[in-house]
């Protein structure tokens, strides 16, 4: 095996201004891969797309070895934080949150619009007719703020899983009840979308219907995290630093196994475990005493992954229902499974030495301790029971039908992809735990195994720019038809347009916005500008052009 540094200057090139403040994951501080939730796109240097492009070709003479296993781990980085988008149960609920935002209040919208004219942000219309500054029609103003507060309640929670220490603004806003009631909001109207768009069995999912009684009950006895004023208790950690930390020993694992350094200080030198990259695994090091390894592929940063990989995925909802709801919150939210499972960790100390193989026995054993300690629903049965769920509801059938063939149906695209993503996603991991948990050690030094081959090919992300432009494309899929893979695409993103606008009506203050170069590449899009206007006029029966706008009271 050929030894390499890490040290990579010319593979550090930023990926430019497209950036989104929030709901990004990067590869490195400057930005040589970026995977963003809200766009669904993974995206690569220049320097690191022609680095893989070759490996992919097999046309690598003339490269530098290491320079090629520097751009793949890159590669890989971001790759993890598609899988953790669309493989996990808390990435698949916040990458749907947006287009559960615009579906699940499309009929309260439409009631409002047609009450109350169009006005834009609806959120100003509602307070200003509340206060008396202006007149409006009593039904029009609650079918508003049944879709504002839905609305409000999503981004509530996708700020607060996302960072829970950052949100303290929440708590002023008017609009905020309480953290079990965002957990509760969010899980109910994302889970509904997906039965609703997929086809899904009522079954299918957990039973509902009896959440919303559940909730009001804690609530009305100020069980805490339910009401509005309780106590509110937060992780060090939210999903941002467990997706950064995971992805990042992955990549680091990645390239030790490939021939760079084995030491934990030589990647800590290079500013590999600098900002988010690092504040899972110092969480993890304070809640159990065990300091930084000396190597990186020690069983301590397995059973860190293997952590990490519990964290991100709870099953209660997602397929199993919660019998407790007062346990909503330890139960789903991930910074709070994450200090949980940590805790349950440091009281057994032989888990630290218990992962040395990375096989698929150690992960089934180790997190079915984990689990049992902390009383959380097993990964073999969730796995088991998402894999009973894609064989047997005849919705499911259809969504791994559809990806297998890329021809989805139109309607709300990005769930069906997502969801038939997630069921393809997660029958594969049933079969090789240690793949998904640990893939940095599978997937280095040029023999990975053909199974595992097969897992990443099989999961790489659909959407992706190019080495020579900013536009989004499909990835390229032997054996689907161009005609599907274009419709895909265009309904796809066609569909992330309108959600946007919806969510900026609803919210936003000022005009719309109509900001596109992070799917076009292009700094001007006029024709696609004209699209999405007639196709929100064709959802809602009036044009953009048409809002007026309100002011804040």
């Amino acid at each position: 095996m050929v030894e390499f540094s890490i040290d990579a200057p010319e593979l550090l090139t930023p990926l430019g201004d497209f950036q989104r403040e929030n709901l990004s994951f990067e590869a490195t501080l400057t930005a040589h891969g970026l995977y963003t939730t809200e766009e669904f796109v993974l995206r690569l240097s220049p320097r690191v797309h022609e680095l893989v492009d070759a490996i992919t070709r097999a046309e690598t003479d003339g490269y530098d070895r290491a320079d090629l296993v520097r751009a793949y781990s890159t590669y890989l980085h971001e790759t993890i934080h598609w899988w953790q988008h669309v493989g996990s149960t808390s990435g698949l609920v916040l990458s749907l949150a947006l287009p559960t935002q615009c579906l699940s209040s499309m009929g309260a919208l439409k009631t409002t619009l047609e009450r109350s004219g169009a006005r834009k942000p609806l959120k100003h219309w509602a307070v200003r007719v509340e206060s008396g500054i202006e007149e409006g029609d009593v039904i029009a103003l609650g079918t508003a703020n049944q879709a504002i507060n839905n609305m409000l309640d999503l981004d509530f929670y996708k700020k607060f899983q996302f960072n829970p220490l950052k949100v303290q603004s929440l708590y002023q806003s008017p609009y905020f009840e309480s953290i079990g009631h965002i957990y509760h909001i969010a899980y109910t109207t994302v889970l509904e979308t997906i039965k609703d768009s997929c086809g899904l069995a009522s079954n299918a999912l957990a039973d509902l219907s009896k959440w919303n009684d559940r909730y009001e009950a804690l609530r009305d006895a100020r069980h805490e995290g339910f009401y509005p004023e309780s106590p509110i208790r937060r992780a060090r950690v939210g999903l941002r630093d467990i997706f950064e930390g995971q992805a990042r020993l992955t990549q680091v694992q990645f390239l030790a196994t490939s021939g760079g350094p084995s030491e934990w200080e030589s990647y800590e030198k290079e500013g590999f475990f600098a900002g988010p990259y690092i504040t899972a695994f110092d969480e993890f090091s304070r809640l159990t005493g065990v300091s930084r390894p000396s190597k990186v592929n020690d069983p301590v940063v397995a059973l860190f992954l293997l952590i990490c990989d519990m964290a991100i995925n709870p099953y209660g909802g997602l397929p199993f229902d919660i019998d407790y709801h007062e346990n909503l919150i330890r139960d789903l939210d991930p910074g709070a499974r994450f200090t949980y499972l940590t805790e349950a960790a440091a009281a057994e100390p032989d888990l630290f030495v218990a992962i040395k193989s990375f096989s698929a026995d150690e992960y089934w054993d180790v997190s079915g301790r984990l689990a049992t300690s902390c009383g959380y629903i097993t990964p073999l049965a969730g796995l088991k029971a998402i894999r009973d769920l894609a064989e047997n509801d005849p919705g499911a059938r259809l969504l791994l039908k559809e990806r297998s063939t890329f021809e989805f149906s139109q309607q709300n695209i990005p769930v069906r992809v997502m969801m038939a993503g997630f069921l393809a996603f997660s029958e594969d991991k049933l079969s090789m735990p240690e793949f998904a948990c640990w893939p940095g050690v599978y997937a280095a030094g040029g023999d990975i195994a053909p199974q595992h081959q097969r897992f990443f090919t099989n999961h790489l992300s659909l959407f992706s720019d190019r080495g020579d432009t900013e536009q989004v494309f499909p990835r390229n899929l032997p054996g689907k038809s161009p005609a599907a893979i274009k419709a895909t695409l265009d309904g796809f993103f066609g569909s992330l347009m309108l959600y946007d606008l919806v969510h900026q009506w609803a919210l936003r203050d000022g005009t719309f916005q109509f900001e596109y170069r992070w799917l076009t590449g292009r700094r001007s899009h006029d024709e696609l500008t004209d699209w999405v206007k007639r196709t929100f006029k064709a959802q809602f029966g009036v044009g953009i052009d048409d809002f007026e706008l309100c002011e804040s009271p």
